[in-house]
């Protein structure tokens, strides 16, 4: 991995406060969104009506159109530069959502929820660039600051969109308020970053060819083994947890949700608090802990019979472990991969979390259904994170350097 330089200019750390603020609105917007629709998947199908399977589809596809967009996005950034892209994508963002309160029929809607992905990807490979920007020795924690936003959003959003859908009496005010919301922050956000000088990342002498092999040499794609692992099990938890604790342990829906929301306190813990954790420490040794750790509590947390306490806290720990991996590999990007080709590589890593993210759902629920609650887990779980940290201990990274940067 090439050493890189950071994504702005020194002097710009010290404008930088503004725009975090901003972006950091913005995110919680975007954690609102996607919360939106299947919160109100109901309403929806019944406004438009949608079969089961088209509902289930506009549910999940906001997912699958990260995952498409987000390679070329890294691309896009890398030529167009971050302040660009970040206002672009804002807007493109806010139209969308927009959109679905006004749609025509099913075909438009799912194309208007796969722009909110488009969207999403380079507003996503922007921000990872510009949190790592803010500190050459936190990188970690502020690229960690982005999944304790989004955890706190999930927290609130649900209540917070049946309020809002209380309140005005229409389902569809709540996707005003954000696509307005997020319109606003893009125009406040185009003059806040005009303070700020960004390194530049179309390079006359880097072509797609050269970004792309930069961002796929040396441990790189180890690095992506390891998420491809990770998002698949990360995203079978957010997706399945619920279902299963009501399907096979008989819970009632409140308390499932309160389990989930236990999943959720863990990823925040796992964001900035972790990340700064791994910026002292390391963010191989943190990765290795967090693989293995997830596979210990993902194999209980399914196999296990639910009780109150040792299930919560195994949903805790397992939250924790998303952001160990994801947060410290995108930081690994940013720390270790050239300037010009960090944007590239992030969009690798990105496609192939989303991707695998995409399909976690069904393939848990395959290896359920045949290998049952004895071994599913230990399948789906216990043998890939074991992999994954088994390949995280090849990683050959330095340790962080005690000099202030």
């Amino acid at each position: 991995m090439a050493g890189r330089s950071t994504g702005t200019s020194p002097t710009a750390t010290s404008y930088a406060l503004v725009p975090l603020i901003v972006l950091c609105l913005v995110y919680i917007l975007y954690a609102w969104d996607r919360m939106a629709i299947p919160v109100e998947l109901v309403e929806i199908s019944r406004a438009y009506g949608l079969q089961p399977v088209t509902a289930a589809t506009l549910s999940s596809i906001f997912t699958l159109g990260i995952s498409l967009f987000v390679l070329p996005a890294g691309l896009v950034v890398s030529y167009l530069g971050i302040p660009t892209c970040f206002v672009g994508s804002i807007i493109l963002f806010s139209l969308a959502t927009g959109y679905t309160a006004i749609g025509i029929s099913a075909p438009d809607l799912l194309v208007a929820r796969c722009v909110t992905g488009l969207g999403e990807a380079v507003f996503s490979v922007c921000l990872l660039s510009f949190l790592s920007s803010l500190s050459e020795r936190r990188k970690g924690m502020f690229i960690g600051l982005s999944t304790t936003i989004y955890g706190l959003s999930g927290i609130v959003g649900a209540p917070l969109i049946g309020a809002v859908q209380h309140g005005f009496g229409d389902w569809r005010a709540i996707f005003y308020l954000l696509g307005g919301g997020g319109l606003v922050f893009g125009v406040i956000l185009k003059f806040a970053l005009r303070q700020m000088t960004f390194v530049a990342l179309n390079q006359s002498t880097a072509t797609v060819r050269e970004r792309f092999a930069c961002a796929m040499s040396g441990q790189m794609p180890r690095l992506y083994a390891i998420i491809a692992i990770s998002g698949m099990g990360t995203y079978s938890v957010i997706t399945m947890l619920v279902n299963f604790e009501r399907t096979y342990n008989s819970l009632s829906l409140a308390r499932a949700a309160m389990l989930f929301s236990f999943f959720s306190i863990g990823s925040i813990l796992g964001g900035a608090p972790l990340g700064l954790v791994a910026d002292i420490v390391g963010q191989k040794r943190v990765i290795v802990a967090s693989a293995f750790t997830k596979m210990i509590a993902g194999t209980l947390l399914f196999m296990l019979p639910f009780h109150a306490i040792s299930t919560t806290f195994l949903a805790i720990i397992f939250g924790i472990g998303v952001g160990g991996i994801y947060v410290n590999a995108c930081a690994i990007i940013q720390r270790h991969v050239a300037a010009f080709a960090a944007p590239t590589a992030t969009g690798i890593l990105l496609c192939i979390y989303y991707g695998t993210a995409s399909v976690s759902g069904p393939v848990f629920q395959q290896v359920m259904k045949h290998l049952g609650v004895g071994m599913g887990p230990v399948v789906f779980y216990g043998v890939p994170y074991a992999i994954a940290g088994c390949i995280a201990l090849t990683l050959a990274l330095p340790l962080p350097s005690r000099k202030a940067s």
